[in-house]
Parts: C-alpha cells; structure tokens; sequence
C-alpha cells in the first residue's frame, strides 16, 4: 500500500511538472508571431527605426540609441520598455506600433507578452529571422498615384535664430540641442545621454534660447521643482518630457504659462491629484501621462472636466481577477 501511494504520489508530481511546463509561454508559437505581425516592419531587415530591431536575439539585447530603459529585463515586465510601449494607449507618442505601422496588440496579447517577461523572457532556440522587405513594405511618406495627401500641417512659430555662443554652452554642458525641422528657427533639446548628470544648472542654461525650443527633454534628470521655474518663458514649448524625475505638485505652478504646451509626461513622478490642479489653464494639452505618479483616477477625471479634449493615460492596470 505504501508502495502505491509513493508511485502515485510520484506520478501526481510528475504530471503537476509538466503541466507546469506546457503552461509557460513558448516565445516561438506565442510571442515571435506577435513581433512579427506588430513591429517587423518598423524593426527588422533593412527598417531599424530608432536604431532598434526586434529581429534577432543580438539586436534585441543590444537596444536603441534612445532606450535607456532595457528593452527586455527577464523577470520584470515594469522595468522592460517593450512591455510598456506596447501596453500603451494608441494615440501615445511611445506607443508600439505607432498607428498604421502594424497590427495593434490585443489586450490578451499584451497578458501574453507580461507573462513570457515575468517568466524569464525565454527565447528557446531562436537566434533571428531573415526579414527581407517586400514591395508591399512602404517606406513613410511614400503615396501611391491619387492617393490623398492627408490635412495640411498648421504652421511652425517663426522665431529668430538662437544665439550661437549660448547653444554652445549648452553643447558643452550635456545637451543635444537639434533643428526641429528644416526651415525653421526652432529647437528640440534633450539631456538623454547624460540624464544622471544634469540638474538644476544646466536647465537654467536652457533659458537663454526660451523662444526657441519646442520640444524640451528633461527625462531622467535630476531637475527639480525650482528648476522648472527656467521654463516660464518658452512660450513655444509644445512637448516636456519630464518622466522619471523628482518633480512634485511644488513645480507644476511653473507650467501655467505655457499657453502652446500640447505634450506633458510625467510619468513616475509625486505628482498627485492636488497638483493637476495647476494645468487646468493649459488648455491647448492634447496628451498628459501620469503611470505610476500619485495621481488617482478620480483626480484625472477632474482635470477632465476643465479640459475635455484632453487624452489623460493613468497606464496599464492589472485586470481584476475573476
């Protein structure tokens, strides 16, 4: 009798193992079908937009010029970009894939890339796909004959030209500072190589080309409230990046008078539901982000109500268990 219970016990563990097994999520049925149909054309073969493809186990391990969060970090889907640009809302700038670029993830397909991560992220025998591209694949911008050319862009701000002596401190001082298109005056300044590195002084340099910059990348850095108090005078500012900073509802105040702000992300940041309350006169915002701040829902549906066209993402939250 002993004897049949240890080989059935034996037997239950064995069957438990492998159920265990076929339950875990096997990257070459489940998830390469998903890089395939949702990101191979924007990132794989000859299209590496972002200097990234998803192609290979080396590309994917070797990142993007711009991710400084790791692409895949086994174990943690939090800490892995890929899991949070494709759990994003659709109209996000980060979002993958931008729409029209490929098949938008479902959300039993954004579950199923969750698990694979917390899993271990296992490639199995997988090393890279041969992705060649096909006459099907357009390259952005391209129309076929007839094709409509789609609204017309509203115009850029005309400004005059930054002084040169101050973008080049700037330079100096950690800063990629770039045209934001051919034909125009204004700027788009970033920090993301050094972002460890830059506080409050190097952002106070930025003022001396207010009028001019546009787009404002400040993620990472270690500015804070009083440092946004440089920002006050860049009334052309459309996009700010100020994700994982230490910014709390203290330097919001600084962000009321910019009248052509359309993009704010404050992503993991003390923001909180009392600070929102400094944005309600921004009523040019189209898109605010606030994962992992202490901004509640019910605080996003207030500012809602000031600014009912604005596109508030709270992030992805897990679904309630049945």
């Amino acid at each position: 009798m002993k004897k049949l219970l240890l080989t059935g016990a034996a037997l239950l563990l064995s069957w438990a193992g492998s159920a265990s097994a076929a339950d875990k999520v096997d990257f070459d049925k489940q998830i390469r079908p998903i890089f395939s149909a949702s990101c191979y054309k924007c990132h794989a073969g000859s299209k590496h937009k972002g200097d990234f493809k998803l192609d290979s186990l080396e590309a994917i391990k070797k990142g993007g010029k711009d991710a400084k969060d790791k692409v895949i970090v086994a174990g943690d889907p939090g800490k892995s970009d890929l899991f949070r640009r494709v759990s994003l809302p659709k109209d996000d700038d980060e979002v993958m894939p931008p729409d029209g670029k490929g098949e938008r993830l479902k959300p039993e397909q954004v579950e199923l890339v969750k698990a694979w991560i917390t899993e271990g992220a296992s490639f199995g025998d997988w090393k890279e796909d041969k992705v060649v591209a096909t006459p099907d694949d357009k390259s952005p911008g391209d129309k076929a004959a007839g094709e409509s050319e789609g609204p017309k862009e509203i115009p850029l701000p005309q400004v005059a030209a930054a002084d040169a002596g101050a973008l080049d401190k700037l330079r100096q001082a950690g800063a990629q500072v770039l045209p934001l298109a051919q034909g125009t005056n204004l700027l788009s300044v970033e920090f993301t190589s050094n972002a460890a590195q830059i506080a409050d002084h190097q952002v106070e340099m930025v003022a001396s080309i207010a009028p001019q910059i546009y787009d404002l990348n400040l993620a990472n850095t270690k500015v804070t409230d009083g440092g946004l108090k440089a920002l006050e005078g860049m009334k052309n500012l459309h996009r700010l990046h100020l994700e994982k900073t230490a910014i709390t509802d203290g330097g919001l105040p600084h962000l009321k008078g910019l009248a052509s702000l359309e993009y704010l992300n404050l992503y993991n940041t003390a923001v909180t539901d009392a600070g929102l309350a400094q944005l309600e006169g921004l009523k040019g915002l189209k898109n605010l982000y606030l994962w992992q701040s202490k901004v509640t829902d019910a605080g996003a549906e207030g500012l809602k109500k000031s600014l009912p066209t604005l596109s508030i993402d709270t992030g992805w939250k897990e679904p309630a268990k049945p």
